[in-house]
């Protein structure tokens, strides 16, 4: 009864998937992160100019390097969407595509905080904001070379070499990852319910990186059905710490959120070279 309820919501996580990944969506995404930029440019020169009603203004931007911010937005929501659909793929794929979302995060941040300049830009009352958009553009680069290094070094294997333990576990994976999607709407619809209503808002992506931890550590959990090797135990634990590191990082302050990104992404780069050797000598 459970196994036929498992595969029928991994029957849902399919067509899903490769409408996802399907050419014509990749092009429907393009073409609707270069319209919520214009758009929000326009709307913020006509909030500016004050043509945009009362009950509307307060929720559109003054600056224009808002818009920037929003295009990030739609950006990294496309790719937190692209982070459940990894998860049944490799549990390794899906950190690296948690550094991919926390490298864009600290580059919108560095784009956010020109939106402290003034325009023009008055460049002595700027050095700290400057110093910020430095921080978090060079760790960003770290994590990129990060992930670059990691995808240099990490060979796919399979945990287990029963092929009927395979497929059961790719399943469950696929069913976590529809209740990842449930999850990621419900806190989209309750995050845009509360901005609407002018209630205290919480920040979106910290609160799915929460979900995310616990995420991992059932996929550690999970993946001890199919292996018990100490090797695999440890890695698998190691990705569901660096995931409680990237939330840290979210919320940590300036150049301590730069440091810790720079930190895990680092630290999984050694779990997977270790990891890739003691699996090499049979260890």
């Amino acid at each position: 009864m459970l196994r036929k309820l498992q595969n029928s919501i991994a029957k849902i996580y399919d067509p899903i998937e490769k409408y996802w990944d399907g050419d014509n969506n990749q092009r429907i995404i393009g073409t609707i992160l270069v319209f919520s930029f214009l758009i929000s440019l326009l709307l913020i020169h006509l909030n500016i100019l004050g043509f945009i009603p009362d009950l509307l203004s307060q929720y559109i931007a003054t600056n224009h390097y808002a818009a920037i911010n929003v295009a990030f937005v739609v950006l990294l929501t496309v790719e937190v969407i692209s982070l459940i659909f990894s998860l049944p793929k490799s549990l390794a794929r899906s950190v690296q595509k948690q550094f991919e979302i926390i490298s864009l995060i600290l580059l919108r941040n560095a784009f956010k905080e020109f939106s402290n300049f003034s325009e023009p830009i008055d460049w002595s009352a700027s050095y700290d904001t400057i110093f910020h958009i430095m921080s978090d553009s060079i760790s960003a680069i770290l994590v990129f070379l990060g992930i670059y290094l990691i995808r240099r070094i990490r060979v796919h294997h399979s945990i287990t070499t029963n092929d009927n333990n395979q497929e059961n576990f790719k399943v469950t994976k696929k069913v976590i990852s529809v209740m990842l999607m449930i999850a990621f709407l419900f806190l989209a619809i309750q995050d845009s319910y509360m901005f609407f209503t002018h209630s205290n808002t919480f920040k979106f992506f910290p609160a799915f990186y929460n979900i995310l931890i616990y995420t991992d550590i059932l996929m550690v959990l999970v993946s001890l059905r199919y292996s018990y090797r100490y090797r695999v135990l440890f890695r698998n634990s190691g990705f569901a710490l660096a995931t409680v590191l990237l939330r840290l990082s979210l919320s940590a302050p300036v150049y301590f959120n730069a440091a810790i990104a720079v930190f895990s992404v680092a630290f999984v780069y050694m779990i997977t070279l270790i990891y890739q050797q003691m699996r090499k000598r049979d260890l």
